[in-house]
């Protein structure tokens, strides 16, 4: 069975609301009128009973007609100022000693013996009643006691029930009429006020004709802002749709970006361990069928570069891939969340010394370098962390410095304490930041966006001659991320600048 459409059912639940109103005021003003009504006849009732008494009835039994009915032809029945159809009697013992009526051409009429005997029904205690008097009608008759005889009077109630019929039919035809334009005029308005409406479910409808399961993230239909003040109900569906496509649009795109950035991923990681596996394969072939001792040494030795050289990979890849299962819905990592890794440990970490190691490390394996320290503070600086990946991120700083500089280079390496920025008046404590600047060559200016991105590299050919794997600095981001802190690099001739801020221990934003 197909469901009504939510404008027919509106138009519906109204028509039938107004059907009721008028109903129940219709029904409420029948009542009141046909109460006012009797309350009028009764009044008149009352005068017309008053008169009945004044006639002088006849003494001894009543005459009778030749068709055994009672002589009309009495002054009584037609006693002064009684209006027209008025029936009165004169009980006598229980017995009707004179009934009748006076018609509207004056001419009188008797009763039967029924309609006596619903007159002798009627109680003498003045109270009017309601009586039908067969072929006559309904009446409103009286009954009063004067000098052991009792006066009947009875007034017609035809006048009175032609009066509620015809306001009955007036009430009807105007509520069936109220009822046909109502109607009319509801269908119009609810159509122009579901318009706004229809459009947003057309907008809708539109989504479903793109292609989602192709990353088809370009969903630029959107609810007109004319129709997001039409009303406020449209308003509101509209604004949480158009929010909606937003959210949607952005997770498409961060579900494209993703997988594009799988794809270059997983080609790139493949490439890198396509030459050591290439290597290690060359190698081992040459030893299987070689005698020479010294020979089997050196490849041996190979095998066992190149094994170090992938292991180094696999160890990086898996580094990010655990920051990256720290993230919650796309949001950087916290160290709570490495902390739940396994692994991995939280505690206060003294960066001073890890900076002040990592220089003397670098200096020991870079001699043809200029390493300088800078520290601006004799206190020591702590950051809350893993001490193992923030020794890894300021190694990595270290080795991108030496690797991609020529011989001779000055590094310079400052750590210092600096306010924190933007107004944050909860936060206590500074920021500690860590600088590795050096005077060598600059950083192409189309690796600059994406230099901390995996795989990306100054240049192919000096970073292969160096044996890096293009992963270092998205290792240094992850870190530092993953530390509520940020990393970002400045380089013009003369001055390439890498600076670090974490910080310090009681100041973590996400604390």
């Amino acid at each position: 069975m197909r469901t009504p459409s939510l404008r027919w059912r509106i138009v519906g639940a109204v028509a039938l609301l107004l059907v009721a109103t008028n109903v129940v005021v219709g029904a409420v003003t029948v009542i009141a009128y046909r109460e006012y009504l009797v309350g009028r006849l009764d009044a008149e009732l009352a005068t017309a009973a008053g008169r009945t008494p004044g006639g002088q009835p006849p003494s001894g039994p009543p005459p009778e007609s030749s068709d055994g009915q009672q002589d009309p032809d009495n002054r009584f029945i037609g006693a002064p100022g009684q209006a027209a159809d008025t029936v009165v009697a004169v009980l006598r013992d229980g017995a009707a000693v004179l009934a009748g009526y006076t018609d509207g051409a004056g001419a009188q009429h008797g009763l039967s013996r029924a309609q006596e005997a619903v007159l002798a029904d009627v109680a003498p205690d003045a109270t009017p009643t309601t009586v039908s008097l067969g072929s006559l009608g309904a009446y409103r008759a009286q009954a009063v006691t004067r000098g052991g005889e009792v006066f009947v009077t009875a007034l017609p109630l035809g006048d009175l029930r032609a009066s509620v019929v015809r306001l009955v039919v007036v009430i009807g035809s105007t509520t069936l009429l109220a009822l046909l334009v109502a109607a009319w005029a509801l269908t119009l308005a609810v159509r122009r006020s579901l318009r706004p409406l229809e459009r947003v479910a057309s907008v809708a409808s539109s989504v479903t004709a793109l292609d989602l399961e192709r990353g088809d993230a370009d969903i630029a239909a959107r609810v007109p802002s004319a129709d997001l003040v039409v009303s406020r109900e449209v308003g509101q569906v509209g604004t949480a749709l158009n929010r909606l496509l937003g959210h949607v649009g952005r997770a498409l795109t961060v579900r494209r970006d993703a997988e594009r950035g799988m794809r270059t991923f997983v080609a790139d990681a493949s490439h890198e361990l396509r030459t050591p596996i290439a290597t290690v394969r060359a190698y081992a072939e040459l030893s299987a069928g070689s005698q020479d001792v010294a020979a089997l040494q050196r490849n041996a030795e190979r095998i066992g570069r190149e094994a170090v050289r992938m292991g180094d990979l696999v160890e990086e890849l898996l580094l990010l891939a655990r920051l990256d299962a720290a993230t919650h819905d796309g949001a950087a990592p916290d160290a709570a969340a490495l902390t739940a890794r396994p692994g991995t440990v939280h505690e206060e970490v003294d960066l001073t010394a890890t900076v002040v190691e990592a220089v003397m490390d670098a200096r020991a394996t870079a001699p043809d370098h200029r390493w300088m320290l800078q520290l601006a503070d004799d206190r020591p600086l702590t950051v809350s962390g893993d001490p193992g990946q923030l020794r890894r991120a300021v190694t990595n700083l270290l080795a991108n410095a030496r690797t991609h500089t020529p011989a001779g280079t000055t590094v310079v390496v400052s750590l210092q304490r600096v306010p924190r920025t933007g107004g944050d008046e909860a936060a206590t404590g500074g920021l500690a930041r860590l600088v590795v600047a050096n005077d060598g060559p600059p950083i192409d200016a189309e690796v600059l966006p994406v230099l901390f991105d995996r795989f990306t590299r100054g240049s192919s050919s000096r970073s292969r001659e160096h044996g890096t794997s293009g992963l270092g600095l998205a290792i240094v981001r992850a870190v530092v991320t993953a530390h509520g802190g940020s990393v970002r690099v400045v380089s013009e001739p003369g001055r390439t600048a890498f600076t670090v801020d974490l910080p310090e221990v009681g100041d973590r934003s996400d604390a």
